[in-house]
């Protein structure tokens, strides 16, 4: 096979993977939204081309960067090698408990990784994905490509190295990309007794509100326990987050303004100035 052939495979199964979840998220959460919605909001909004340019683009130009700076990452410092052999014995591990495993590392990385992007200069970037003034599950997409490539690629790079199998990391993928689409998405769930357990909507929609709200607060992707620990956790009970946006540094809502936006913006709140 020649590679032009399989790199035309590639992007034809990307389309069609990210397809595919683009109409699960359609036919999953239309109906959620109108049964649990939190606000009444637009289905056609105003950038819902740029959420789109987002989820369509990004995995491809993302995938490729990361591709490249992964192996530049193990020819230079080998850390594949010295990471497999360290934690080798994590392959006996049953499949489940690789997988929970593996989600508690990606936690902590991600929640630390992710504070560092509510500060200077990483917010410039990271302002993009808090810009929307209505967020729903689509919102999720709508990450910068260098964000995305240090915030989630990075991550990946460095648990994939471990000697974790390969089952494990797929049957992950699946759990990663929905639950990503329902903590934006526009729903009153706060998983009742369980909101301390694991990040809901109400817990995530806090985090896109406003700075002096809970925008400098819910920095963890899955467990709330991380805020919890480290004092970031903000969920009143009896409120609903509903004002979201960056209304000091505004972003402008086409797809290719906001790739140069961190370039040239001025600074935006930050978590040191709460």
């Amino acid at each position: 096979m020649s590679l032009t052939t399989l790199y035309l495979k590639t992007v034809v199964s990307t389309l069609m993977f990210l397809v595919t979840w683009l109409g699960i998220g359609l036919v999953v959460f239309g109906p959620l939204h109108w049964l649990f919605r939190v606000s009444i909001q637009p289905f056609w909004r105003s950038d819902f081309k740029t959420d789109l340019a987002y989820w369509f683009l990004s995995p491809f130009f993302c995938g490729y960067i990361g591709f490249i700076g992964r192996a530049y990452l193990v020819d230079l410092t080998q850390i594949d090698r010295v990471l497999s052999d360290a934690t080798r014995s994590l392959a006996d591990l049953p499949i489940p408990i690789q997988c929970a495993v593996i989600l508690v590392i990606t936690d902590i990385f991600q929640y630390w990784i992710h504070r560092l992007f509510h500060r200077q200069p990483l917010w410039r970037f990271h302002c993009i994905h808090h810009a929307p003034r209505v967020v729903d599950w689509l919102t999720s997409a709508r990450l910068h490509p260098f964000n995305f490539i240090f915030q989630t690629s990075l991550i990946n790079m460095l648990t994939g190295f471990m000697a974790f199998t390969p089952t494990a990391f797929f049957s992950l993928v699946p759990f990663n990309i929905l639950f990503s689409l329902l903590v934006h998405a526009n729903l009153n769930w706060t998983f009742g007794p369980l909101r301390y357990a694991i990040a809901s909507p109400v817990f995530h929609r806090w985090h896109h509100t406003h700075p002096d709200e809970g925008g400098n607060k819910n920095f963890a992707p899955t467990f709330p326990a991380l805020d919890l620990v480290f004092g970031t956790f903000y969920m009143p009970k009896g409120r609903l987050p509903l004002t979201f946006g960056t209304p000091d540094y505004p972003v402008p809502k086409n797809f290719l303004d906001q790739l140069w936006f961190p370039f040239g913006g001025q600074s935006g709140h930050r978590e040191d100035e709460r």
